[in-house]
């Protein structure tokens, strides 16, 4: 099979769009399929055989915002199709950016090429998005004639179905387990420490993240290391001056999956604060990696089960569950070590080989 992706970042970009295309692309390549990448004009972008950059030159950052410069890429990215398509020839074609869908899907109905959609996050009911933004996603979705629409989370794909994307269907997000495998937990004599993975913007919640850990850092001796790049991270140091707490907390600034494992072998808990989410990759690496998480109920943890031991659950953009939840983790080695065992077992559902041969099932279905 002839497989076409068309994402808005690739490595090496930061986004969990660029890492599922990269590992879905890893799976599909093994398979013996034909891949090619169609993604957008960034340094940060590696070029290479059957990999087509499109548009003007942008910063990962900027392609998260709508933008002259990106209007114009996506204009320039429909004329271009046809002659990608036309040279590639797929069989099949996945978006992973629903504006990029849209302007895609005038070379897909040209020549008669099924689109398959993922919608890494999905806003049109979430009020944390702008109202342009809620409103243009369906619209986008409806007009690019999608075969299916997938999303990473029953919930989302529920909504899908519900706003009249009846193709709607689960296509979860997945993790390279031998990757991230770790010894299993290992107990660390010395104060608590916390990491956070993300990109340093509003959607993380790292604002609360810190003023939870500035409450604890006063009864309790604990550290807060906070990985990632982003345009919030003068404001995050701000606070954390404001707070006095520069003795507990860390920007360490972006660090390989390499020096990521490292940094979670060394610490007792991943923390996730995220305002929303479909699944957060870094979640799934976390559980990957034998370590404790604490995450507020987004995607796949939005509707948890009363019982669950993979991770403590807290609300989004609440500070003081944020801080009873980490004090819990302090406060009990046996909770730590229990939510361990339970992550590494919740991460066994989301391998990339069970997640590749979903995605296999979705394209032939629509051929």
């Amino acid at each position: 099979m002839n497989i076409l992706h068309v994402t808005k970042k690739y490595p090496h970009a930061l986004g969990g769009d660029a890492v599922v295309v990269a590992n879905l692309q890893k799976q599909q390549q093994a398979a013996g399929h034909r891949v090619a990448i169609v993604t957008s004009n960034c340094d940060e972008i590696k070029g290479g055989q059957h990999i087509y950059k499109c548009g003007l030159k942008d910063t990962p950052a900027q392609l998260d915002v709508i933008t002259a410069k990106r209007m114009v890429s996506l204009l320039l990215l429909c004329f271009r199709m046809f002659a990608i398509v036309h040279k590639e020839r797929p069989d099949i074609i996945h978006t992973h950016s629903i504006d990029m869908a849209f302007f895609v899907s005038f070379a897909a109905r040209w020549h008669r090429i099924p689109l398959v959609h993922t919608f890494h996050i999905v806003t049109f009911y979430d009020e944390n998005q702008s109202f342009l933004r809620r409103k243009s996603e369906m619209w986008l979705a409806k007009k690019a004639k999608l075969h299916s629409a997938t999303a990473p989370n029953e919930y989302d794909v529920k909504k899908l179905q519900t706003a009249g994307l009846k193709q709607a269907t689960l296509l979860p997000n997945g993790v390279d387990l031998a990757l991230w495998k770790s010894r299993g937990y290992i107990e660390k004599n010395r104060e608590t420490t916390f990491v956070a993975v993300g990109r340093l913007e509003d959607q993380k919640g790292y604002d609360y993240l810190i003023k939870a850990a500035a409450l604890l850092a006063g009864t309790q001796p604990l550290k807060l290391i906070i990985v990632g790049e982003g345009s919030q991270k003068a404001a995050l140091l701000a606070l954390i001056e404001q707070l006095n707490a520069t003795d507990t907390i860390t920007l360490v600034g972006r660090k390989s999956p390499s020096e990521i494992r490292t940094l979670l072998a060394q610490s007792h808990v991943a923390v996730f604060s995220s305002l929303y989410e479909t699944t957060p990759l870094t979640l799934l690496e976390a559980w990957a990696a034998s370590v404790p998480t604490i995450s507020t109920a987004v995607g796949i943890l939005r509707e948890t089960p009363p019982i669950f031991h993979a991770s403590l659950v807290v609300p989004p953009r609440d500070k003081w569950a944020l801080a009873d939840a980490m004090q819990q983790y302090v406060e009990s080695s046996q909770l730590r070590s229990v939510s361990a065992l339970a992550g590494l077992k919740e991460a066994q559902k989301y391998g990339w080989p069970q997640v590749a041969e979903v995605a296999e099932t979705i394209y032939r279905s629509a051929l």
